[in-house]
């Protein structure tokens, strides 16, 4: 059976990273007036640049960059080189497709609202895409568990029954954690759009290096974080952190910023 606890925790993260991105979407867009097509956009980015591009470069260049194994076996030299490239590629690829369609539809949408929407899209999606999609699969698998329509005990090499052990095995406290750090991570992906999109429409671009450096800085020690005793809560800890400086740029910085350059100060 699945515990209660992990049902309930499946069923936040669930809200977090499929209701919540949609919720906000609608919320922000009709209080500031910011056009859905925005939002749009964003989620194309990450769509484009990370679903179409990155990932299938990842699994194309897997066996050169393991990164699965325990440290041992590959040494920590190995995970700096993985982790390293994992962190630029993230940061290349996002925020280097968030500068192309920028140029491409954003040229004469450059203001925070628009911003804001932007980013909204591409975290949102990204929180669709990878966590709550998997989450509708993660629930009807530990409904079907509960009313004795799957169980573990046949071949431990079918896939079913591996799936449904983990889903019995898995601590409960992990299917929590996956809906607040997709939280985070939609904070942080509106903080990023900022900086690209007041860096292009300003046109000072090192505030596009200080995405790509805040995007780089987030991914490069999740890996070594993750190899560590209590990896779990220092990543989760760190990702907040990030994502709590994020949210003072996004609602008191990044305002003024726009404002003064939109109207002229600057």
């Amino acid at each position: 059976m699945v515990s209660s606890l992990t049902i309930v925790f499946s069923v936040i993260t669930l809200l977090l990273s499929l209701i919540f991105p949609i919720a906000l979407a609608i919320y922000f867009c009709r209080k500031h007036k910011a056009p859905a097509t925005s939002v749009l956009f964003g989620a194309l980015t990450f769509f484009v640049f990370q679903l179409v591009l990155r990932i299938p470069l990842l699994q194309i260049l897997s066996p050169i960059y393991p990164g699965k194994q325990p440290v041992a076996e590959f040494g920590w030299w190995k995970l700096f080189l993985y982790s390293l490239f994992l962190a630029v590629t993230a940061a290349l690829f996002e925020e280097g497709g968030r500068v192309i369609v920028y140029k491409i539809f954003l040229k004469k949408k450059g203001d925070w609202k628009n911003a804001v929407a932007f980013g909204i899209g591409h975290g949102g999606f990204e929180a669709i895409s990878i966590v709550g999609i998997s989450y509708i699969n993660n629930l009807i698998l530990m409904l079907m568990i509960n009313l004795g329509f799957l169980s573990a005990s046949g071949n431990a090499e079918d896939p079913i029954s591996q799936a449904v052990r983990l889903m019995i095995d898995t601590p409960s406290y992990l299917f929590l954690l996956a809906g607040i750090e997709r939280f985070f991570t939609i904070i942080l992906h509106v903080g990023f759009s900022l900086l690209v999109v007041y860096g292009m429409s300003s046109k000072k671009y090192i505030y596009i290096l200080y995405a790509f450096l805040g995007h780089f800085i987030l991914n490069f020690p999740l890996a070594f974080f993750q190899r560590i005793a209590g990896g779990v809560y220092i990543s989760m800890a760190y990702i907040g952190l990030l994502a709590a400086l994020s949210y003072y740029w996004i609602t008191r910085v990044s305002p003024h910023m726009f404002s003064k350059f939109y109207s002229g100060e600057e």
